[in-house]
């Protein structure tokens, strides 16, 4: 196997890794949202949507903390063109193909809010992946 030295990624890499950070804060806000750390999780649902979000699963609870966290840090990696990034990405995508997976086969989610989110999160998160092992190729990430 041939040693290959790191080389300078396009400005376009740069972009998609801040943009990738971005994103991730934004799901890490709404796993901490939805575990009431910014105030009462169930304020302004429905009864519905109140039991609905009581009988989440903890292990489903989980798999949204590990996806969201694992994606942050993997996407912070792909900032600072660390390797370490496509696996913790990998990790981050197998959690919320989970959580992804159970609300829409099983927990009756798609008929209340549709499938514009969970298909969202699911390619930005294949997507990301794909950014990390092409840059891992390209010798971007050390």
């Amino acid at each position: 196997m041939a040693i290959v030295s790191p080389s300078s990624p396009p400005a376009a890499f740069r972009a998609a890794a801040i943009l990738a950070v971005i994103w991730n804060m934004f799901g890490v806000a709404m796993y901490l949202s939805s575990v009431g750390v910014f105030g009462d999780s169930m304020a302004g649902l429905t009864e519905a949507d109140r039991a609905a979000a009581a009988s989440l699963p903890d292990w489903i609870t989980g798999a949204f903390a590990l996806g969201t966290f694992a994606g942050l840090i993997g996407s912070l990696g792909l900032l600072l063109r660390n390797a370490w990034a496509q696996p913790v990405l990998i990790v981050s995508l197998a959690a919320l193909l989970v959580l992804e997976g159970w609300s829409v086969f099983f927990s009756g989610a798609p008929e209340s809010f549709g499938l514009a989110v969970p298909i969202m999160v699911s390619v930005g998160a294949i997507l990301l992946v794909w950014l990390a092992t092409h840059a891992r190729g390209r010798a971007w990430l050390s």
